[in-house]
């Protein structure tokens, strides 16, 4: 009579329970790796202080006059707190035309228009991904809409500084 052999080894196991079990073993790894590398991210963050320079394009000369040191700046599509201002300064505005008496291009200065710059201070936390100043996540290009006490302008920041502890 033929014996009848098992299929599992070690007499308890075959090997779709150990398929199984190694793939829980990499999963947990997995998972492991993964929520510490985000906890480390975060852990690492320390407040500081930090000066991004926000820059609104042909902007009435009007608006250039409101902005003072020190003035609470606000985001006026969500109204959350951006900091305050420490530093103001304008430009003409200007916009590039064809002369055709000299064949060449210039830049003209746009009346009644200028480019504003606002210097915003905040404190801040800085991760491996972001500089997050008073809760707002800050990046050289990224579109802001600033509002202070008697002006409002759409503008792009073009500058982060690095903070000070």
């Amino acid at each position: 009579m033929k014996e009848r052999h098992s299929k599992k080894l070690f007499g308890v196991l075959n090997a779709l329970d150990i398929l199984i079990i190694l793939v829980l073993v990499c999963a947990a790894a997995f998972g492991v790796y993964w929520t510490k590398g985000r906890q480390t991210a975060q852990t690492t963050a320390e407040s500081a202080t930090y000066t991004y320079v926000v820059e609104g394009k042909a902007v009435l000369e009007e608006t250039a006059e409101y902005p003072v040191v020190g003035q609470n700046v606000y985001n006026s599509s969500t109204s959350e707190y951006l900091g305050t201002v420490a530093e103001v300064w304008s430009e003409p505005n200007t916009e590039t035309n064809f002369n055709r008496v000299t064949n060449t291009y210039e830049k003209v200065p746009v009346p009644g228009y200028c480019n504003i710059y606002v210097a915003i201070t905040g404190n801040g936390t800085e991760t491996d991904r972001d500089i997050t100043v008073e809760g707002t996540v800050v990046k050289v290009g990224k579109e802001l809409n600033v509002k202070g006490k008697g002006y409002a302008f759409k503008g792009y920041i073009v500058e982060v500084r690095d903070g000070e502890e």
